[in-house]
């Protein structure tokens, strides 16, 4: 069997005179190469965490994080998102999506009281730790995220937790996560 790999071809076939074996013998044909070359090559493949193997996207998000990385006085570090810039542009609006999925969970929080408790204490300790804050009216872009709870039964601590979904379509079919 020929078979066509980085390194050239390889020819693979069992191993003569045993036709129930698994064994096999492969070798390279690889013609012209130089040997350094192929040996240089297999070694490229073989490398962990070098900024050769890094896309250009992975090379941009890791520079960013050696830029902005930053450790507070109570050890928590904090870093920037990277964003593409170009589809970061043209993100669109998202209050409409967000108000219209609002309504939708106050009608369903409607219905189980205890639930709606637990998710407005969730909301008010978000606000109060500064993790989010009321949006005012203004002329600068605004993102609004979509939210909806998650129920945990056997948790020893909180059984509910909100999940923010930034993966929700904004008026121009991008998302933040795209962005």
């Amino acid at each position: 069997m020929l078979v066509e790999s980085v390194f050239g071809w390889l020819v693979n076939n069992r191993i003569r005179g045993e036709p129930n074996s698994t064994s096999r013998i492969a070798c390279n044909t690889a013609g012209k190469v130089d040997l350094d070359e192929l040996l240089t090559r297999f070694w490229s493949c073989e490398e962990i965490g070098s900024l050769n193997n890094y896309s250009p996207e992975e090379q941009r998000c890791e520079a960013q994080f050696v830029l902005t990385k930053c450790r507070s006085s109570d050890g928590q570090y904090t870093v920037a998102l990277p964003k593409d810039e170009k589809v970061f542009a043209n993100i669109g609006e998202s209050r409409e999506m967000a108000f219209l999925r609002l309504q939708s969970l106050e009608r369903r929080l409607e219905k189980k009281p205890e639930l709606r408790q637990h998710y407005h204490g969730f909301m008010e300790e978000y606000l109060e730790l500064g993790y989010m804050r009321r949006a005012d009216v203004g002329p600068e872009k605004r993102f609004y995220f979509p939210h909806h709870p998650v129920i945990k039964q056997a948790s020893t601590t909180t059984n509910v937790r909100v999940v923010f979904d930034e993966s929700a379509k904004r008026s121009s079919g991008i998302s933040l996560n795209e962005a």
